[in-house]
């Protein structure tokens, strides 16, 4: 089994209705390197400025 393989199957089940009737929703990967210049620090993804 591929490693591609494992992570497919990894989101499947978690986008799956649950006991509770509560689903999860899988988005895209995203750069954690913000696209600003300007920018130095990011605390926890905001920007007090």
């Amino acid at each position: 089994m591929k490693s591609v393989e494992i992570q497919q199957r990894w989101l499947k089940f978690f986008e799956k209705t649950n006991s509770l009737g509560l689903t999860h929703t899988v988005v895209p990967s995203a750069s954690l390197i913000a696209d600003d210049p300007n920018l130095l620090l990011v605390n926890a993804g905001m920007v007090p400025f």
